[in-house]
């Protein structure tokens, strides 16, 4: 890559604890952000930063994955991402995610792919550029299945 990406995202507090995550970008929608029910003053239903932390993991699996399908051109015919973040103490500074488990459904056109398939779970790995900017330990594992 020779040119430097910049994302950009304002978040502006409603009232406390509670705010609009705005994109830079006008056509997406403004997703609401507060602290998770777990913690005092926590909402329920509203996405919270450790929801919008492990959904940019799973989001970063699915989209390289698919990247590398195309590029091995795999029959991909499903793909599906579960992901669980764990909350925990940290050594030296309050909490942080100790670990996030990620799982992979595929579903795949046909037998011969598999091989090339496996080869796209180990390259999705590698290249999630999530994964790679963060120190969280992260387990991938996946399941292949023919369609």
């Amino acid at each position: 890559m020779s040119e430097e990406h910049k994302y950009h995202v304002i978040i502006e507090m409603i009232e406390d604890r509670l705010g609009n995550f705005i994109l830079d970008d006008k056509d997406k929608p403004v997703i609401k952000v507060t602290t998770p029910p777990e913690f005092p003053k926590g909402r329920p239903g509203i996405h919270s930063p450790e929801d919008l932390f492990v959904g940019a993991v799973a989001s970063c699996k699915l989209t390289t994955f698919c990247a590398m399908a195309e590029k091995l051109d795999i029959g991909l015919k499903s793909l599906k991402i579960d992901a669980i973040g764990y909350l925990g103490k940290a050594e030296d500074r309050g909490l942080m995610f100790t670990k996030v488990d990620v799982h992979l459904e595929i579903g795949i056109d046909d037998e011969e792919d598999l091989k090339s398939a496996e080869k796209c779970v180990d390259l999705t790995e590698k290249y999630c550029l999530v994964t790679n900017s963060i120190k969280t330990e992260t387990n991938l594992t996946y399941n292949i299945t023919i369609e």
